[in-house]
């Protein structure tokens, strides 16, 4: 009975965490009112052609005018990933025809709702202030997601990681499928 308790009153503040701010505003990701993370309000198809895409070839069309190397392929968030590396700051892009942006594993106090071009997103602001970690995933369908990884070392913080990660997620989301 007190475990049934202690459940609900953590649900219940996370529920209250994320009731800051409305979904309304085109942009930057902001806290929304009754969030949507592990379920969706409209059945998306498939993605059609998200596993024939190269993540490399889209993160490097995204990365052309920011001086990084060009991608290599990388298999740490998923089967079809690609990263780049400079002094300072690591940036990857992981297309997943597995997992949608509901399946994110993340602490609810940290996900943020927002859209691109229409298209929705979660971002994930990890570290508080230098060498912080932010990921913008972006939905393509209900279980298939885009997800930009920006991880910052001595060339930032946390916010500047968000800040390129949305950035790089806008040059990101012309290129993916439509739903």
């Amino acid at each position: 009975m007190a475990r049934s308790l202690i459940s609900l009153a953590s649900v219940a503040s996370v529920l209250l965490l994320l009731s800051a701010c409305s979904p309304e505003q085109q942009g930057r990701p902001q806290v929304v009112q009754n969030p949507t993370v592990g379920s969706s309000s409209e059945a998306i198809p498939s993605p059609q052609g998200l596993g024939e895409m190269n993540a490399c070839s889209v993160l490097d069309k995204a990365l052309a005018d920011k001086e990084f190397p060009a991608g290599e392929d990388s298999d740490i968030g998923s089967n079809n990933g690609c990263r780049s590396v400079k002094v300072g700051i690591t940036t990857s892009l992981d297309l997943d025809d597995q997992q949608g942006v509901d399946d994110v594993r993340a602490d609810p106090s940290k996900i943020y709702e927002g859209k691109i071009h229409g298209r929705r997103i979660l971002q994930v602001k990890e570290g508080d202030g230098d060498e912080g970690m932010c990921q913008v995933l972006l939905e393509v369908a209900s279980k298939a997601r885009a997800m930009v990884t920006v991880t910052v070392g001595s060339k930032g913080n946390t916010d500047q990681a968000c800040d390129d990660a949305f950035s790089i997620a806008q040059a990101v989301e012309p290129q993916l499928p439509k739903a």
